[in-house]
C-alpha cells in the first residue's frame, strides 16, 4: 500500500481500476473452466441412459458391447464413478485386472466414501494373488467409508493369509464391536492365537472368560479342550465336571478317559450318550470308529457291539449308521476270537447288503460285498446261477469283473472264459474309472503271466484322477517280482512304468515298484538315484516298501551300514516283507 500513496491519485485512481478488471476477469475465467467441467442435466440423462444399455448387455454377458457403451457414458460425463465401478466388474470377469485396477481407482478418486469400490479393487489385487495389496484397499475403506461391517470377516481372513494374526484378530474385534456381541469370536480368536504360536495367550483369555461369565458354558468348553490339547488333562477333567451335563461336555470327557486309558470310567457316559436320541449323531458315529479302532487292552468288543446294536435300533434305516456298523464290525471280526470272529463277521455282511438295498448302484458297496461274502464255493454258485445273478449287479460291467474272478477262483474255472469277461467286463466300465483300473490290472495280470509284452504296455493302468496307480496293480507288480526273474519280461515291464512314473510324480507305491524292477534288473545305483531323488521331493509319501528296497539296493552296492539303517526305517515305517528282521538282525539281503 506504501507505493500506492506515493502515486499521484489520477496514476493511483487508474491501477486500481486496472486490478478490479483483472480480479473480474479471473473470476470470469474461473466460473468458466467450472461451467466446463460441470455436466448439464440433460448430458447427465444422456450418459445414465447409456449406463442403462450397458447394464443390459452386461446381464447377456455380451461384454464388449457393454464396455463401448460405459466408454461412451464416459465420454459425456467423465465424471460418472459408477461407470468406472462397471467397467472394474467387467475386467474382473474377464481377468484382465490391470485394466480393472485402473478403472476402480478412477471411480475411487471421484468417490472416495463408497465401499464398494474398495471392495472391487481389493477382489482384483486377491486374483493376482496380491493379499498384502488387497489388505491396503481393506484399510481405505475403513479409513474413507461407512457401514462396512458385513466385510469385516473378509479383511480377517486376508490378514489370515499374510500371517499377520494380530491385524486378524483386531479385525474381529472391531466386527464384534460393529455388530455389539462381545466375545462372539472366542473360537476363531483362539484358533488365530494358537497359529500365531501364542498359546499361553489363548488359554488366558479363556480362563479369563470362564471367570467373567461362569454360566456360560460354551467358553468352559472350549478352554477345557484347549487344556486337554496342551496335555492338562486333569485340569480339563476339572471344567467338564463343573459344567452342566451336556452331550458336547460328555464326548470331551470320554475322550479324556479314553486317552487316559480308563474305559470303565467312560462305559456309563459312553452308554448315556448313544441312547440320548437328541445327541448329535455324526458325533455319536465319529466315536464309535474311534472306539473300533482302540486296541483290544482298552475296550470290550461285547460292550461295543452293545452301544452298534443301540444305534441301529434308534436309527434302523440311516445309511451312516449301517456304514459305521459295517466298519464296526469289521474291527471287531478283526479283533475277536476264532469262536466269535464268525458272527461278527455275519454283522458285517448284513450292513453291507442292506447298504446294497439302500443303493443299489453303490459300486464300493457291491465290491466290498461280492469281496466279502464269495469264498470257493460262493464262487461256484456265482458260475452256476450267472444269469440270475447278472440281474442282481449295477451295472453289468461289474458283473463281468466278478465272473471273470468266478472263473478264475472256482474249482470249475475256464482262463480263457475269465479273459473274455474281462474283455466285455472293459467294454461295459465305460466312465467307471475305479472298475476299469480293476479291471485293466486282471488283464495285466494274464498278460505278465503269459509273457506278453505287447499287452503289459496296452492294460498299464493310464493316468487317473486320484494321483494315484490302484493298488491292487502295484500288489500285483509286487507280487509277481518277487515271483519271477523273466529279464525280457521285467525289462518291458521297466519301460512301461517310466511313463506311469512321470505321470504320478508323488505315488511311492509306484516309485517302489520301479526300484524293485531296476534292483531285479541289477540296475542298483540307478535304483538308488530314482529312489533319493523321490526321498528329497516327497518326504511325506515314503512307505516302509520303499525304505526296505533302498536298503536292498545299498546293500548290493556293498553300503551295508546305510542298508541296515534304511531297513530299520522300513520296519518303524510298516507295510514291509516278512524278511525285514532277518535282514537287519544278519545285515544281510534275503
Amino acid at each position: 500500500m506504501k507505493k500506492y500513496l506515493q502515486l499521484s491519485p489520477f496514476v493511483f485512481a487508474f491501477l486500481l481500476f486496472c486490478s478490479s478488471m483483472e480480479a473480474i476477469a479471473q473470476e470470469k475465467t474461473e466460473k468458466k473452466e467450472k461451467e466446463s467441467n460441470e455436466v448439464s442435466k440433460y448430458d447427465r440423462a444422456n450418459a445414465e441412459y447409456l449406463m442403462i444399455d450397458a447394464q443390459k448387455f452386461y446381464l447377456l454377458e455380451d461384454y464388449e458391447r457393454a464396455i463401448a457403451f460405459l466408454e461412451q457414458s464416459l465420454e459425456v460425463d467423465k465424471n460418472n464413478h459408477a461407470a468406472y465401478f462397471k467397467l472394474g466388474e467387467i475386467y474382473l470377469i474377464q481377468r484382465k485386472y490391470d485394466k480393472g485396477l485402473k478403472s476402480i481407482k478412477k471411480a475411487q478418486e471421484i468417490k472416495p466414501d463408497n465401499k464398494f469400490y474398495y471392495i472391487l479393487a481389493a477382489q482384483l489385487h486377491k486374483s493376482q494373488s496380491n493379499l498384502q495389496a488387497a489388505a491396503s484397499e481393506y484399510e481405505l475403506m475403513l479409513k474413507n467409508s461407512t457401514d462396512y461391517r458385513e466385510y469385516i470377516l473378509d479383511i480377517a481372513d486376508v490378514y489370515v493369509g499374510l500371517g499377520n494374526y494380530d491385524r486378524a484378530i483386531k479385525m474381529l474385534e472391531l466386527t464384534e464391536e460393529k455388530y455389539n456381541s462381545p466375545h462372539k469370536f472366542t473360537t476363531q480368536k483362539k484358533e488365530l492365537l494358537l497359529q500365531a504360536g501364542k498359546k499361553k495367550e489363548a488359554l488366558d483369555m479363556l480362563k479369563k472368560l470362564t471367570e467373567d461369565f461362569p454360566t456360560n458354558e460354551s467358553y468352559k468348553l472350549e478352554y477345557a479342550d484347549l487344556l486337554a490339547s496342551t496335555g492338562q488333562k486333569t485340569e480339563a477333567a476339572d471344567i467338564l465336571k463343573s459344567t452342566n451335563t451336556s452331550t458336547s461336555s460328555n464326548f470331551l470327557l470320554i475322550n479324556l478317559k479314553l486317552e487316559e486309558g480308563d474305559f470303565e470310567a467312560a462305559k456309563p457316559m459312553i452308554s448315556e450318550i448313544m441312547t440320548n436320541k437328541e445327541a448329535d449323531l455324526s458325533s455319536k458315529l465319529e466315536l464309535m470308529t474311534n472306539l473300533s479302532a482302540a486296541g483290544l487292552d482298552k475296550i470290550s468288543l461285547s460292550f461295543l457291539d452293545q452301544q452298534q446294536k443301540t444305534l441301529y435300533s434308534i436309527y434302523p434305516n440311516d445309511v451312516e449308521v449301517i456304514k459305521t456298523g459295517e466298519k464296526v464290525y469289521s474291527a471287531l471280526a478283526e479283533k475277536a476270537s476264532p469262536e466269535n470272529k464268525s458272527a461278527y463277521e455275519s454283522q458285517v455282511l448284513t450292513a453291507l447288503n442292506q447298504l446294497k438295498d439302500l443303493n443299489p448302484s453303490d459300486y464300493e458297496v457291491w465290491n466290498q460285498l461280492l469281496t466279502k461274502a464269495y469264498n470257493q464255493k460262493s464262487w461256484e454258485s456265482l458260475l452256476t446261477n450267472s444269469e440270475d445273478a447278472l440281474s442282481y449287479f449295477p451295472n453289468q460291467g461289474l458283473f463281468y469283473y466278478y465272473y471273470g474272478n468266478a472263473q478264475l477262483y472256482s474249482s470249475k474255472g475256464d482262463k480263457e472264459e475269465a479273459n473274455s469277461a474281462f474283455d466285455q467286463a472293459l467294454k461295459l466300465a465305460r466312465n467307471d474309472e475305479a472298475l476299469a483300473s480293476k479291471i485293466r490290472t486282471k488283464k495285466l495280470e494274464f498278460a505278465l503271466e503269459e509273457g506278453n509284452v505287447k499287452e503289459i504296455e496296452e492294460y498299464i493302468p493310464p493316468k487317473t484322477t486320484s494321483g494315484k496307480v490302484d493298488d491292487g496293480a502295484v500288489q500285483m507288480f509286487l507280487r509277481y517280482l518277487n515271483a519271477n526273474s523273466d529279464q525280457e519280461i521285467i525289462e518291458g515291464l521297466n519301460k512301461s512304468l517310466d511313463r506311469l512314473v512321470k505321470e504320478y510324480p508323488s505315488d511311492s507305491d509306484l516309485f517302489h515298484v520301479k526300484a524293485k524292477v531296476l534292483f531285479q534288473l541289477g540296475r542298483f545305483a540307478e535304483a538308488k538315484q530314482l529312489i533319493e531323488n523321490f526321498l528329497k521331493q516327497k518326504s511325506a509319501n515314503i512307505t516302509g516298501g520303499l525304505l526296505e528296497v533302498y536298503g536292498d539296493n545299498l546293500y548290493m552296492l556293498n553300503q551295508i551300514d546305510a542298508a541296515v539303517e534304511q531297513w530299520k526305517k522300513a520296519k518303524n515305517t510298516g507295510n514291509t516283507s516278512d524278511k525285514i528282521d532277518q535282514k537287519i538282525a544278519d545285515k544281510k539281503y534275503y
